[in-house]
């Protein structure tokens, strides 16, 4: 939003800058910054291709509104890198928030309030789907933008389906366990599932299984309940039984990794995986569809990530110009085209082969947590991989993650 007054006297023009409170400190977006600003702008390790659409949409944004930007990536713990940086007054101007962390830095008042977008009739604030925003919320106010999202789906190979005798992919939890198990030759190191000892993973399954991560007003963590130790029992079971393995085991960094190497013939990823198969791995031929059905019910998980302001920009009028690019529409059309990822806009197209993950959204629950939870995913994925191990029961690897939950949860 541009508020500006034009005061006309003799032999002088004045711009004047209206400054607007725009609730919880935010303040309105001002005219057009000097060309001699230069913003600084940091996100995440990722791929090649994402990164490279970052610096193509910061480009577009310095032709257009002449305002310089240094981007820089943040190698390791992201999170906590960034917070080493606040902390010492050097933060990035705008940068990428994820989702799981989003409050540990909104409730201790390390992101700029936005709430200005949401008066500015050109933005269209109105377009962003709100499933995505309330996650970058808090006590009415909004802090970060949602600059993209993918749940979860079943990748799988199609040449060694075809070699296995298998006509279509798994539809259920049963079906999958069997096809795994018949894809699998270790002799040749080769699983018919790979996946990780990772709750991000892991938990679509325990709520297709009707189970729960959080009691309802997210004050508790409660997942050692029935659901959670069915969907460990399968998810562990299967590499318990030998008919998948974690990435490690097959030398591959990631699922997606072991997936474009052709040493799982299924992976559970989102659509972050289509460009480095398309671009990494041409030859592979791959198809995607929903995850296979629980016993109660589809399960799965959205995941976003964001766009954030630092709180103490010195450079609030060109942040809040290239916020409001990097989210609008023309923004995220190109960003998305760049990068293949889903939009967070309902006014942007979506990509082709983006259907089976859109598809899946009705039945998603968001990868949002309550400040400190986010600490508790590490152990929670050490005692999965311990059950996938054989060195820890389901049961107690349950006792044990809703310990851990609860007391990063109860943390100061």
């Amino acid at each position: 939003m541009t508020s500006t007054r034009w005061l006309v006297y003799p032999a002088m023009v004045a711009v004047m800058v209206l400054s607007v409170t725009a609730g919880a400190g935010a303040r309105a977006i001002a005219a057009p910054a000097k060309a001699s600003v230069t913003l600084n702008v940091a996100s995440w390790s990722a791929a090649a291709q994402e990164e490279n659409a970052v610096k193509k949409l910061l480009a577009a944004f310095t032709s257009k509104y002449h305002i310089n930007t240094k981007y820089q990536v943040l190698n390791g713990d992201y999170p906590t890198a960034m917070k080493a940086r606040i902390t010492a007054g050097s933060a990035p101007d705008v940068f990428y928030l994820n989702s799981d962390v989003a409050q540990d830095f909104i409730q201790t008042g390390q992101i700029h309030n936005l709430d200005f977008l949401k008066k500015s009739k050109s933005y269209g604030y109105k377009e962003l789907y709100p499933s995505l925003l309330k996650g970058f919320a808090w006590k009415g106010h909004q802090y970060a933008i949602p600059k993209d999202y993918s749940t979860l789906a079943l990748w799988y190979n199609k040449t060694m389906f075809q070699a296995a005798g298998i006509s279509k992919p798994p539809t259920t939890w049963s079906q999958f366990k069997t096809d795994a198990c018949k894809l699998t030759n270790k002799s040749k190191k080769v699983y018919g599932a790979v996946v990780s000892a990772d709750p991000a993973r892991w938990l679509a399954f325990v709520y297709a299984a009707g189970g729960s991560l959080f009691n309802k007003n997210r004050t508790k963590v409660t997942i050692d309940n029935a659901g959670a130790k069915a969907a460990l029992d399968f998810y562990a079971g299967l590499v318990k039984d030998g008919c998948a393995a974690i990435p490690s085991t097959v030398g591959a960094g990631w699922n997606g990794e072991a997936f474009g190497k052709e040493l799982g013939a299924m992976v559970f990823e989102g659509n972050w995986l289509t460009q480095p198969m398309q671009q990494t791995y041409p030859n592979v031929k791959w198809g995607v569809t929903v995850l296979p059905k629980g016993p109660k019910t589809s399960g799965n998980l959205a995941f976003t990530a964001s766009w954030a302001m630092y709180a103490k920009t010195k450079q609030f009028k060109a942040a809040s110009q290239l916020m409001e690019f990097l989210t609008g529409k023309t923004g995220m059309t190109q960003w998305d085209k760049d990068s293949g990822y889903l939009p967070a806009r309902k006014n942007v197209k979506v990509a082709p082969g983006g259907a089976v993950f859109v598809k899946q959204v009705k039945y998603s629950k968001d990868w949002f947590f309550p400040p400190h939870f986010s600490t508790a995913l590490t152990p929670i994925g050490n005692d999965i991989q311990k059950v996938m191990q054989g060195q820890l029961s389901s049961s107690d690897a349950l006792k044990d993650m809703q310990a851990q939950g609860n007391q990063a949860l109860n943390a100061p």
